[in-house]
């Protein structure tokens, strides 16, 4: 068997093989390039498997391994820096040392989630971030209204023709052509956002899933799709309490050698409730019914219970 470690960057990569006895057999210096890959590869005559950090760019080096028949495992990045610590850090360092780790079975393995799952979750990640533009503009009108005790009321929002008339009888004009310049690209975002929801509405493949935790209180078709897009195969987790701390809705601890208490890590994800919103996991399941025995724990741990049905 090969064993082929791949340090991967944006505009070329270090890829070294080395076979069961740890010898190195071939060591590259190349481009990001799918040609450069196959050339790389095409010359084993022996089983070979892969290995690479979870960076940002390994969407399209996990397809090209898929459509090529290699196994590629895919190395949690900050798990791997806690085994393999080296004082001497280049790209030929990392990836011999990958490939080594991948010979051993020593990979802390990442989830790598498929090319349907990653393109549901791709369209949620973009919504978010549209979500999050749009409350920066609103937040900049805000602000240039309150500087002449001018204040918009949530409902106004509603209305953008409406409240662009009413600012401009409020404001003096300078302030009114920033005021409509900037409703103008609220307007902008919101049609951009309406067109990711329709292709989020559009991923079938999903459906049965959303429909099994659609009745989770507090669960709607926004943070349905999120769900389904950020946890993946609910398999994965041993038992609902990996998944809840998975969900990040129990606290760490620090208890090693003094005071016992939470991580830093941990204080902040709790005091928060849930994930931190720009990597888009979902945040803890709001309670409707106040009747409602579920709990953020116990509604996190429903979720993991309806989609392992």
């Amino acid at each position: 068997m090969i064993h082929v470690g791949i340090d991967l960057h944006t505009r070329n990569m270090v890829n070294v093989a080395i076979n069961d006895n740890a010898e190195q057999i071939k060591q590259a210096k190349l481009p990001t390039s799918r040609k450069a890959l196959y050339d790389f590869f095409r010359d084993f005559d022996e089983p070979v498997q892969a290995v690479v950090e979870c960076t940002s760019s390994w969407y399209w080096l996990s397809d090209w391994c898929r459509a090529n028949g290699v196994p590629l495992t895919l190395a949690h990045a900050k798990m791997v820096k806690a085994i393999s610590y080296a004082k001497v850090k280049t790209d030929k360092v990392d990836a011999r040392t990958l490939a080594e780790l991948l010979r051993a079975g020593l990979i802390p393995e990442a989830y790598q989630v498929g090319p349907e799952r990653r393109a549901l979750r791709e369209l949620t990640r973009g919504r978010l971030r549209m979500i999050q533009r749009r409350g920066k503009l609103q937040s900049r009108l805000w602000s240039q209204a309150a500087k002449y005790n001018v204040h918009i009321d949530r409902n106004q929002w509603r209305y953008p023709d409406e409240l662009v008339q009413w600012l401009q009888s409020q404001l003096p004009e300078v302030a009114t052509v920033e005021a409509e310049l900037l409703v103008d690209q609220i307007l902008q975002l919101q049609s951009h956002i309406h067109r990711l929801e329709q292709m989020i509405e559009r991923r079938e493949a999903f459906s049965g899933d959303l429909e099994l935790i659609k009745p989770i209180p507090g669960i709607g078709l926004v943070n349905g799709w999120s769900i389904l897009a950020e946890i993946g195969d609910i398999g994965r987790f041993p038992s609902d309490k990996q998944f809840v701390s998975y969900s990040r809705l129990v606290p760490g601890s620090s208890d090693s050698g003094g005071p016992v208490g939470t991580s830093r890590e941990a204080r902040m994800v709790t005091s928060t409730c849930g994930w931190h919103s720009d990597r888009l996991l979902f945040a803890p399941i709001p309670i409707t019914n106040p009747s409602n025995s579920f709990t953020e724990r116990s509604s996190a741990a429903a979720v993991g219970m309806w989609l392992g049905r």
